[in-house]
């Protein structure tokens, strides 16, 4: 019997580690006074930001009732900079943000916008403890905010939208700006730098005629090759030796991508482990040996935030290695906020060759509402915070040769569902030519933007061109960036290289 309880204390162990449940000062305890009864409430603590900065010290905690996250109406809405107001004998309260105003009554499961509209909510509005608590999604929807939630560190991401309207301002042509862009040098823009493409590799091994058309300026071709499949650390190796050496006689580097397949699990059972760590960087030093590579590109994503420490670990330990053996260390990097602050970096920086911010994906595939795939001033804001963190010479900027296509289609209750499909350059572009749509300038994300109907459904782009990677070289530049990488290569159009090497040499 002591044998298995023995066991049973590991089990349960090893599983709190998974989920980190074992840190006591991530959980709220606490008894909940409302609707006339003290409730007993335990969870893990709910952290919430506001434009990526973290709102502490609460008054009284967030807490989830009825699975719809309450919170306390003045530490977060003031902080968003909205007035709050309290009718004590309605016992109401106001929140007024900019030209909307949300009433909210308590224990009502319908607050008003603006006088007219009625918002309908699944949790009411509550005095809990003596403090008003209201449904932190209901508000922030209602006064135009985009909410997230990330399940993996127990955060509400609450972001002030780039206004995105389709009364844009400069009625220019595609057409138009795409002879001016590439008429009109820029003067003393173009400077040393690293300019990078990833290559994804799908299966079978794709090396076909089409992926060896040269492109010219090119340094470096990350082809997606290695991909830790499982939790013992092995390695899928997805390479091709011909298509390497054709890489070297075009004179490029070769900077093979490994990846943790986005597999949470996978990643914490082989990065918690020294044996299958080392197992992974000794298979890449011989993959770099095979392929004749120049250098590992590190994309380890969807890494939970309590494995942040052993993701660190593994950058310390293969680092020296893949530099023992004449490897140049990349690694990928999703922007830096909050919600990805455990990838550490900072730290990171110091010990590799370069940290390349992947500036895109700030309206990602199953985003809830349509937007940019990376406006300009989303990714100037970031690219800038990634300045403080990383040394420039060290920095690379990724940028997006690809958009979406959304469909909004809206349904009988009176909302909208949103899809979406990734696009290439051209295609977006020939989608909204051929379906008549008017083509704007949008000063708010330095991009054109279409949008056109089709059965009954709403179809929006934010493109990619020419112009818009202009913007973006615009930025690298002011910025000081050691250089820019493109996701994905054969997703660019012809134009694309043409502006990054009018910025880069």
């Amino acid at each position: 019997m002591k044998k298995i309880l023995t066991i049973l204390s590991v089990i349960i162990f090893t599983l709190a580690i998974s989920f980190n449940v074992f840190a006591a000062s991530d959980w709220v305890n606490l008894k909940l006074n409302y609707d006339g009864k003290v409730h007993n409430y335990s969870a893990e603590k709910i952290h919430i930001t506001i434009d990526s900065k973290p709102i502490e010290d609460f008054k009284m905690e967030p807490v989830i009732i009825e699975g719809r996250t309450l919170v306390p109406v003045r530490d977060v809405f003031e902080e968003m900079g909205a007035e709050v107001l309290w009718n004590d004998k309605e016992k109401e309260t106001t929140i007024k943000k900019d030209n909307n105003t949300v009433v909210f009554k308590i224990n009502s499961n319908e607050a008003i916008k603006n006088n007219i509209d009625v918002i309908k909510l699944d949790v009411p509005a509550k005095i809990i403890n003596g403090y008003t608590m209201v449904p932190i999604r209901a508000i922030s929807d209602s006064l135009g905010y985009n909410v997230e939630w990330d399940n993996n560190i127990r955060t509400i991401i609450i972001e002030t939208p780039i206004e995105q309207t389709t009364q844009m301002t400069t009625q220019t042509t595609i057409e138009t700006t795409t002879e001016t862009t590439t008429t009109q040098p820029v003067a003393n823009q173009k400077q040393d730098g690293i300019k990078i493409v990833w290559d994804q590799t799908s299966k079978p091994i794709n090396d076909s005629e089409a992926k060896r058309k040269p492109i010219n300026g090119l340094d470096v071709l990350s082809p997606t090759w290695f991909e830790i499949k499982n939790s013992e650390g092995d390695i899928e190796d997805k390479g091709s030796i011909e298509y390497a050496k054709w890489a070297k006689q075009q004179g490029y580097e070769l900077w093979g991508l490994v990846s943790n397949s986005f597999d949470p699990v996978i990643t914490h059972d082989t990065l918690s482990s020294p044996e299958k760590r080392m197992k992974i960087i000794n298979t890449l030093v011989e993959y770099a040996k095979k392929y004749d590579l120049d250098g590992i590109n590190i994309d380890f994503e969807s890494v939970a935030k309590a494995d942040g420490d052993y993701y660190l670990q593994f950058i310390k330990e293969a680092t020296p290695i893949f530099k023992q053996n004449g490897l140049v260390v990349s690694v990928d990097m999703y922007v830096p906020t909050p919600w990805t602050a455990h990838y550490q970096m900072a730290e990171v920086g110091k010990i590799v060759d370069y940290v390349i911010i992947m500036a895109y994906d700030e309206h990602y595939s199953t985003s809830k509402v349509s937007g940019s795939v990376s406006s300009l001033p989303w990714a100037e804001k970031y690219m800038t915070e990634a300045t403080k963190l990383v040394p420039k010479d060290k920095l690379i900027m990724g940028v997006p040769f690809y958009t979406r296509v959304w469909t909004e289609t809206k349904n009988a209750d009176g909302s909208v569902s949103v899809v979406s499909k990734s696009l290439k350059m051209d295609e977006a572009r020939k989608l909204l030519e051929d379906n008549n749509a008017n083509i704007v300038w949008d000063e708010k994300t330095r991009q054109y933007y279409g949008e056109y109907f089709s059965d009954g459904t709403t179809k929006k782009i934010w493109l990619e061109d020419e112009k818009s990677m202009e913007e973006r070289m615009k930025v690298a530049r002011n910025l000081d960036v050691k250089g820019v990488a493109g996701w994905k290569r054969g997703h660019e159009n012809d134009a694309t290289w043409d502006i990054i090497n009018k910025y880069f040499k």
